[in-house]
């Protein structure tokens, strides 16, 4: 059986689609799974070994004027070079449905309840998670879509799922902690201070007091900071406000893939709602996630050990991208981070 995936993005929304495709590849023994997916995220299906080919979806080319035209035409030949008995849309966008249709496969299945009502007049096989979605975890939302997909209970299915780790990428990670500090660090914390709204991240000064109550309680132990180029910056302010203490920025200078090995060899991650946690959930890396304008229900951190941290206010859960005066930023005492990180790591005995 050919199973084609339409997931193009985000970084979160694809690492949560996976566990699902996990268990779709191991229903039968000639599965064969391609996936839909942006350029910027094209590395990570290829962290599972079940998927045969990444289809780029180059959308940003698809909205010029100037190359829409060759750009539909090539996504067109590369989505029909196959025949697949069925594409499963986890996105449930009526872009991604369409996606989905003009792969000309058997079966278009995609959610019940998508995400844009109007896609599911273009599935021609609709997929029930026995759930709603905005009462349980992205990752059971998925996983429910590849059980009704396969019509067998979710009990049934293996949804285990090992990232491998990635050797190139890890020795140029080692390779930059080397240079930053002089030695590759037997422990380091990762601190990922960017997010894709303005409401989901905490101020570079909160970020610093955490780093200062973190090295008090662990006084060995370096924090680098991670993300992309936009955090550099925020970065740059955390860095200068801790001057003196084992703190370095990595921010713009590593790829997803190194992203993704830098989280794999840290003892713990602090962070925003943001991609980087969920790449720390996938690698059940100890994870301190601050919320309030997104429900941790919904898009917490998937795994064992975990710390979500939320203020208390009655405006929590308001998922506005903008705000005028967010105080829920004011709510969480960096102490509090730290202390969440400690009862975390209790008990590991190199940290």
């Amino acid at each position: 059986m050919k199973y084609l995936i339409v997931k193009p993005s985000s970084l979160g929304d694809i690492l949560h689609a996976m566990p699902a495709v996990s268990a779709l590849s191991k229903s039968g023994k000639d599965v064969v799974i391609d996936w839909v997916v942006k350029p910027a995220f094209a590395d990570l299906p290829k962290y599972l070994p079940c998927v045969r080919r990444v289809i780029l979806f180059c959308d940003k080319k698809m909205r010029n004027p100037l190359t829409m035209l060759p750009e539909i035409m090539k996504f067109r030949k590369a989505i029909r070079q196959e025949h697949y008995d069925a594409v499963i849309d986890l996105q449930g966008l009526v872009r991604s449905a369409i996606i989905g249709r003009l792969a000309d496969a058997d079966v278009c299945a995609g959610p019940e309840n998508p995400r844009e009502p109007k896609a599911k007049r273009i599935y021609t096989r609709l997929l029930n998670t026995a759930g709603d979605r905005e009462k349980i975890h992205a990752v059971e939302f998925n996983n429910g879509l590849i059980a009704s997909f396969l019509n067998v209970p979710c009990q049934d299915l293996d949804f285990s799922m090992t990232l491998t780790p990635h050797r190139v990428a890890g020795g140029i990670v080692r390779d930059l902690l080397d240079e930053e500090f002089g030695a590759v660090p037997a422990a380091y914390f990762v601190i990922a201070p960017g997010a894709r709204w303005k409401t989901k991240e905490w101020p570079p000064d909160f970020f610093a007091n955490v780093i200062r109550e973190l090295h008090s309680l662990f006084p060995d132990v370096p924090c680098v900071l991670a993300g992309s180029r936009t955090e550099q910056e925020a970065a740059d302010r955390i860095c200068a406000e801790c001057a003196g203490l084992p703190v370095v920025s990595l921010c713009g200078r590593t790829s997803i893939v190194q992203l993704v090995e830098l989280i794999r060899g840290s003892a713990a991650m602090v962070c925003n709602d943001s991609g980087p946690m969920h790449i720390a959930a996938a690698l059940q890396v100890p994870v301190a996630a601050l919320f309030a304008p997104t429900d941790p229900v919904r898009t917490g951190p998937y795994c064992e050990k975990k710390s979500v941290l939320m203020p208390d206010l009655t405006c929590n859960c308001c998922y506005l991208r903008y705000c005028k005066k967010p105080v829920c930023h004011e709510g969480i005492p960096a102490s509090g981070v730290a202390e969440a990180v400690s009862t975390m790591l209790a008990g590991i005995r190199d940290i």
